[in-house]
């Protein structure tokens, strides 16, 4: 009689009652290192991607450049790409390109100067322009 009294006024133990608080240093610490650490999988899974495929490299590697697309289409895209010397434009539609015409040798320039400026070169003129003003 006199043991089961004892366990009877004995607190009972809940499971995980002698956690850390949520907001305490400990957790606080433990879960910024893990946030960081899954970060920086990332950024190292988005380099080696980078490194050793053609995708940061914008396609201009090797013998075939992309010259200028345009959309013909919600889906649909005209490209005009340069194969050694020879330019070629290709109709890109799902699962299907089909060459539209090939160019002969000298029937396109090379001079780019037709092609729109990127956001860099035009930020750069604007900037220049309001400097010398």
């Amino acid at each position: 009689m006199l043991i089961s009294t004892v366990a009877v006024a004995a607190d009972p133990v809940v499971m995980g009652s002698s956690s850390v608080e949520p907001l305490s240093t400990a957790n606080l610490t433990q879960w910024t290192i893990g946030l960081v650490f899954v970060l920086l999988m990332i950024l190292a899974v988005a380099w080696f991607v980078k490194r050793f495929t053609a995708v940061g490299a914008g396609g201009h590697t090797g013998q075939i450049q992309i010259l200028s697309g345009i959309s013909l289409g919600s889906r649909e895209k005209a490209v005009l790409i340069r194969a050694g010397k020879q330019h070629i434009l290709l109709g890109v539609a799902p699962g299907r390109v089909e060459t539209l015409h090939t160019f002969n040798e000298g029937e396109i320039s090379e001079n780019t100067t037709d092609a729109p400026a990127g956001f860099q070169e035009s930020l750069s003129k604007i900037m220049n322009k309001k400097a010398a003003e």
